[in-house]
């Protein structure tokens, strides 16, 4: 009963090359589903073989073949759809477990506060990192499925303003759009951007995605770098030597009042003068008392102008500029003489002065109503014009520009 027989034989001859032709056709570069019916049709001819070679008679064979074929074809097709299911899905499952894994190893590493909410704003997931932010204990995973307004009304006295912050967030998820880089200020000076995302898968709402990222060092670099260039741009319009302000800075003063003074229709006045024979007096004292020489005469300058609204200047050299808002022309050659007295009398010695044995100034005058026809560096040219004059009438005087002759009027 149980002995070796030639269909036992025949059948185990059959399995085995079935066996190896199947795994032949498994390495062949076709499509599964084209494999899997080569398989399937390798199969039916070895059992075709088979029987052909039991009954000795290849038309029976042939008709049993012929029933088997539909059914075999069919059956392989379920088959081959199942298990690809199956495969497929086991993938896929797979491939989910290793992403939320990943996603959320990433969440609970990241350096910044993470918080994702349900469409009904309940904790789905959130780090430590956005725990530690908002000064909240324990581990992040307890509070998964608790209402996240209830988590910040518990620790709202990190805020400045919790009713502000809960107003913002409410009106944030209400209106479902994007916010990045909103800055929000902790009652411990730690300042915040929070990014804002609604999550949709297709067109379907799914929830909140928050984001804080703790940005106090970066606002702090950018308060000193502002602080840094506006100290480089006072400097940058300062005379290193005198403290006064400097040519450039003088250029951009007389543009804006000379725009004020256009508008209002009012005068405007320019005060330019410089230290006579001040070469000779470098020769004579050396260029370190010539310093301390134009030191004193801006100091004077700036004594006299103290209590009215002129802006000061050294212009270049030993030349002085002083610019006179709202100032007619009687009031700049009132200002001007006081200046030009006040060094006369300092009494700061110069024995190489041709006239006289002290420092002195020359002082030219230009006033003007400005007017669009008129370019504002016009007012430093006749104010150079009307120093000139002063200087070849004889020196230690004030000339005043007239447009009938180039300098009138010696003070």
């Amino acid at each position: 009963m149980f002995g070796i027989t030639a269909s036992g034989i025949i059948g185990a001859a059959t399995i085995i090359v079935m066996a190896l032709l199947s795994g032949w056709t498994v390495r062949l570069p076709y499509r599964p589903f084209i494999r899997f019916q080569l398989m399937n049709s390798i199969s039916l001819l070895c059992v075709f073989f088979s029987l052909s070679f039991l009954f000795k008679d290849i038309k029976h064979a042939a008709t049993i073949i012929i029933y088997l074929l539909p059914a075999s074809f069919i059956g392989g097709c379920l088959v081959y759809l199942v298990g690809r299911y199956i495969y497929v899905s086991r993938v896929t499952t797979s491939q989910h477990k290793k992403l939320s894994k990943m996603f959320s190893v990433m969440v609970q590493n990241a350096k910044t506060g993470t918080m994702i909410e349900t469409p009904e704003r309940e904790v789905a997931v959130i780090n430590q990192t956005f725990c530690d932010m908002f000064d909240i204990p324990g581990p992040p995973n307890q509070y998964v499925g608790l209402k996240s307004n209830q988590l910040f009304l518990s620790h709202a006295p990190m805020l400045k303003d919790p009713a502000r912050f809960l107003k913002t967030v409410e009106s944030t998820v209400y209106s479902k759009e994007s916010i990045v880089d909103e800055e929000i200020t902790f009652i411990n000076g730690k300042i915040y951007a929070r990014d804002y995302i609604p999550i949709y898968e297709g067109h379907v709402y799914i929830g909140h995605y928050w984001e804080y990222r703790d940005i106090t060092e970066k606002k702090k670099a950018e308060c000193d770098l502002r602080k840094a260039n506006k100290k480089l741009e006072m400097l940058s319009m300062k005379d290193g030597l005198t403290g006064l302000n400097n040519r450039r800075s003088l250029d951009k003063q007389l543009e804006i009042e000379w725009e004020y003074a256009q508008k209002e229709k009012e005068p405007l006045s320019f005060l330019l003068f410089d230290i006579d024979y001040f070469k000779a007096y470098n020769d004579t004292y050396g260029h370190i008392q010539g310093d301390e020489c134009l030191k004193e005469v801006a100091n004077i300058a700036k004594s006299v102008v103290f209590d009215e609204p002129a802006f000061v200047a050294r212009y270049g050299g030993e030349e002085f500029g002083i610019l006179l808002p709202r100032a007619n022309q009687y009031e700049a050659i009132k200002m001007a003489e006081a200046i030009r007295q006040q060094v006369e009398q300092r009494g700061i010695i110069h024995q190489a002065s041709d006239l006289f044995k002290c420092v002195t100034i020359s002082v030219g005058i230009m006033t003007v109503v400005p007017s669009e026809n008129i370019p504002p560096i016009s007012i430093v040219h006749q104010a150079d014009q009307a120093l000139y004059e002063a200087k070849r009438t004889g020196r230690n005087r004030i000339s005043v520009y007239s447009h009938h002759k180039e300098a009138d009027s010696n003070v």
